[in-house]
C-alpha cells in the first residue's frame, strides 16, 4: 500500500515539473512582448549597456528574462536551416559578463530597428522530454510584430517557427540554458491587404 502512494506521489511530482519546465516557453514570449511595447527606448545599443534600464518595459522584460535564463543562456536563430548566428555566442563566455541583459538588448534592438510599435508572441504545441536535472523542450511560435506609424512598411510581419530548448536544474529552479528557434518563414501583410480582406 505504502509502495502505491510513493507511486503516486513521484507522478505528480513529475507532473509539476513538467508543467514548471513547459511553461518557460511561455513565459518567455511574455517576456519579449514587454520588449515589443518599450517603444521610447533607445535601439542599437551595445548588447552590455544600461541605457534603457529604466524603461519600465525594457525592465520588466529583462526582469521576466532572469527568472527564465541560466547565467549562461545563449540563443540560436536558423532560418530554413542555415544559422544566422548565436547571441551571446559562448565562445566568447569570459567576455561576457551579463548573458541576459545582452539577449535583451539584443532583442531590443532588433524591435526598434523594425520601427515596431507592438509584438506578440503566440507559443503552441509544447512537448517535453525530461531526465533527473534536464530537458529538452519543443515549442511552435506565430509571431506578429505591428510597424509603427514611423515605418516604411505598414500592417505586420507575421514569423513561424520552432523552439527548441536545452532546460537545467539551477540551484533549484528550471532554466532555459540554450535556445535555438527554426524559422520557416516570415512574411509581411500590408495594411493594404489587410484592409482587402476584411
Amino acid at each position: 500500500m505504502s509502495e502505491n502512494k510513493e507511486y503516486k506521489k513521484a507522478i505528480v511530482a513529475s507532473e509539476i515539473t513538467r508543467r514548471e519546465i513547459e511553461s518557460l516557453p511561455v513565459a518567455y514570449a511574455y517576456a519579449t512582448d514587454c520588449l515589443g511595447q518599450a517603444v521610447e527606448t533607445l535601439g542599437d545599443q551595445p548588447l552590455e549597456s544600461t541605457i534603457n534600464i529604466d524603461n519600465k518595459f525594457f525592465a520588466k522584460g529583462l526582469s521576466l528574462y532572469r527568472k527564465i535564463f541560466s547565467k549562461e543562456f545563449s540563443f540560436e536563430l536558423v532560418v530554413e536551416g542555415r544559422q544566422i548566428e548565436v547571441v551571446p555566442d559562448p565562445k566568447n563566455w569570459e567576455e561576457i559578463k551579463d548573458a541576459v541583459l545582452v539577449w535583451a538588448n539584443y532583442v531590443n534592438n532588433a524591435f526598434r530597428k523594425g520601427l515596431y510599435k507592438s509584438t506578440q508572441h503566440h507559443i503552441g504545441s509544447i512537448t517535453s522530454s525530461i531526465e533527473e536535472n534536464s530537458a529538452i523542450v519543443q515549442s511552435y511560435l506565430i509571431a506578429t510584430h505591428v510597424y509603427s506609424d514611423v515605418a516604411p512598411d505598414t500592417g505586420v510581419s507575421l514569423s513561424w517557427g520552432t523552439y527548441t530548448d536545452q532546460v537545467i536544474l539551477e540551484n533549484g529552479s528550471w532554466l532555459i540554458k540554450s535556445r535555438r528557434l527554426d524559422v520557416i518563414s516570415t512574411n509581411p501583410i500590408s495594411a493594404v491587404a489587410k484592409l482587402a480582406v476584411e
